[in-house]
C-alpha cells in the first residue's frame, strides 16, 4: 500500500487514499501510521474518518437511547397534574424526558469516542444493537463527492420548502397572476429568491411549469441581427 516513509501531501484527498485508511484501520493501525502510509498527517486522518464514515441507526424503544429506559417509570417530569397525566414520560410523544431528567445516561458506545471512532474491527459488531458506524474507502469517496457536487449547484430546498412553495404558487398561478406579482406579494413566505423560483419550474421540480405562466410563454427568443454577425447592414455595405 506505498511506501511507509511517503513525504505528507497536502491537497483533497481520493479513493486510493481512503483505501490506504480502510486497510490500515483493518490492520489496528494507528493514525500516526497510516499517515505514514498514504503520506498524510494523522489529523487529517482522523478528520477522515469521522467525517465520511457511514452510520447505521441503532434499535432504541422509542428511539430513546437512556440506559434506563426499561425500568423507567417517571411521570410529571413536565409539571403536568397527576390527574391530567398518568403516562410515563419516556413515552410521551411531546416531551422529551432526555432533556429534563437528571438521571439519563445515553447506552451509546463509549468506544466511538476514541480511535479509530469507527465499528470495523470491534469484535462485537454483529451481535450490537447500539448506533454503529463503518469506515468504507468507497462509500466515503461518494459522499465528499456528493458533497461538492451539491455545493456547486448551490442551496437546495427541503422537500418541507418545496411543498410550501407548491401550496402558495399553484393555486395563484391558476388565478393567472403572474409570477413576479405573486412573489412580490408574498416575498416573506417563500424560503427562496423568484430566480431559485423560475430555476425550479425549469427543472420541473414544481408543480408548476413554464406552461403555466403566461407571460414567460408569450415570450419568443430575440433574433440577432444579420447584421451584427457578418459584417453587413441594412442598406448591404460592409460595416467599417
Amino acid at each position: 500500500m506505498g511506501n511507509i516513509n511517503n513525504p505528507i501531501q497536502f491537497g483533497q484527498m481520493d479513493l486510493t487514499d481512503r483505501v490506504g485508511i480502510e486497510v490500515g484501520i483493518a490492520r489496528n493501525d494507528s493514525f500516526k501510521k497510516i499517515g505514514k502510509t498514504i503520506g498524510r498527517h494523522p489529523v487529517t486522518v482522523a478528520r477522515e474518518i469521522k467525517e465520511n464514515r457511514t452510520k447505521l441507526q441503532g434499535g432504541f424503544p422509542l428511539g430513546n437511547d437512556c440506559k434506563f429506559f426499561r425500568n423507567c417509570h417517571k411521570r410529571q417530569m413536565c409539571g403536568a397534574d397527576e390527574d391530567a397525566c398518568n403516562v410515563d414520560c419516556k413515552r410521551c410523544k411531546g416531551f422529551n424526558c432526555r432533556e429534563h431528567c437528571e438521571a439519563y445516561e445515553s447506552a451509546e458506545c463509549k468506544k466511538l469516542e476514541k480511535p479509530p471512532y469507527v465499528c470495523n474491527t470491534c469484535p462485537d459488531r454483529k451481535l450490537c444493537k447500539k448506533t454503529r458506524y463503518y469506515y468504507n474507502a468507497k462509500y466515503a469517496d461518494a459522499a465528499v463527492k456528493r458533497r461538492r457536487s451539491d455545493s456547486r449547484s448551490g442551496p437546495q430546498a427541503s422537500e418541507e420548502d418545496m411543498e410550501l412553495i407548491n401550496q402558495i404558487l399553484k393555486p395563484l398561478v391558476n388565478k393567472g397572476q403572474p409570477l413576479t406579482h405573486i412573489y412580490a406579494e408574498h416575498e416573506k413566505e417563500f424560503p427562496v429568491s423568484l430566480r431559485t423560483l423560475y430555476s425550479y419550474i425549469d427543472a420541473g421540480r414544481l408543480s408548476v411549469r413554464n406552461i403555466d405562466l403566461r407571460r414567460k410563454t408569450g415570450y419568443k427568443p430575440r433574433k440577432k441581427r444579420s447584421g451584427a454577425v457578418t459584417g453587413i447592414s441594412k442598406s448591404g455595405v460592409p460595416s467599417v
